[in-house]
């Protein structure tokens, strides 16, 4: 495998997965909506058009499917719906119909329900892992458990393709360590229930897309990728005290313990995350 589409390449992700793919000697297709001189071969395109999707994957081997609108407040229902649903259908299809069988989805925590719903649901059992039921009301958390079940109905109708779908959190750059955002975050856990505190910093999701597509899953797989700790100054059994309470642990909980558990992840892939907030914070 040596040549990898990357949608949405011109995004946070989507630029730190180029960067990782070439310093691990990929050729990189990067797929944009509009042009952005990113670095590597680069084509823009609507997702939503298959006929697009599939001629501009012409000797491709594997792809990373980042392209998608990332909420749903800023953008009209259907097309948060019509974007990341049937542009992660195409990509799923073009990739069968070429005979391409390393695929990797962005997928994300949003998918529980916590984060966007109207009405939000609380945790069923903590950490969550990839069993935990979602209860999304929204059209962004809808729209990523629509491309879950079509990543799903691809491999069946694709037998040898093999599908990961990365429940991705909040995605931190160093930089943003030290972000006024941040900082409040650490400090006033009122602030972020919505993601049960969990992020990933932006070199460990990359990765963890490169190694999905060099693994091969036989089908389709749903991964969390999260951070080994919250970002939060509050101990795990604190802030689940004070937030969720009549919530029961099936697990015992420790320091600032996730509450994302990412064994899969490790077990299946081999990724565990290496960089933390502490590191560049000093705490």
């Amino acid at each position: 495998m040596k040549k990898i589409a990357v949608t949405g390449a011109a995004g946070k992700v989507g630029k730190q997965v180029v960067k990782e793919l070439l310093k691990n000697n990929y050729e990189v297709l990067s797929i944009t909506h509009s042009p952005r001189n990113i670095p590597g071969d680069e084509i823009s395109l609507d997702v939503a058009e298959y006929k697009e999707v599939y001629n501009a994957l012409a000797g491709c081997e594997g792809i990373i499917h980042l392209a998608a609108i990332p909420g749903p407040r800023k953008q009209k229902d259907a097309l948060v719906l019509k974007t990341n649903t049937i542009g992660t259908y195409n990509i799923l299809k073009a990739a069968g119909e070429r005979d391409i069988n390393r695929v990797a989805v962005a997928s994300t925590d949003c998918t529980l329900g916590f984060t966007f719903s109207k009405n939000k649901p609380v945790p069923e059992y903590l950490p969550v892992d990839e069993k935990h039921p979602l209860k999304p009301d929204d059209s962004y958390g809808l729209s990523k458990v629509f491309a879950e079940k079509a990543a799903e109905a691809m491999v069946q109708r694709y037998p040898g393709m093999s599908v990961a779908s990365l429940r991705i959190t909040y995605v931190a750059n160093p930089e943003d360590y030290k972000s006024d955002f941040f900082l409040r975050s650490l400090k006033n856990p009122e602030i972020d229930p919505w993601n049960l505190w969990s992020y990933i910093d932006n070199r460990d999701a990359a990765r963890a897309f490169r190694i999905s597509i060099e693994k091969d899953l036989a089908g389709h797989e749903i991964f969390f990728i999260a951070a080994s700790n919250t970002r939060s100054y509050l101990p795990s059994q604190e802030l689940i005290k004070r937030f969720y309470p009549a919530v029961k642990l099936k697990q015992e909980i420790k320091g600032h313990q996730s509450l994302e558990d990412s064994s899969k992840a490790e077990k299946i892939l081999g990724f565990k995350a290496k960089y933390r907030w502490n590191d560049f914070l000093n705490y």
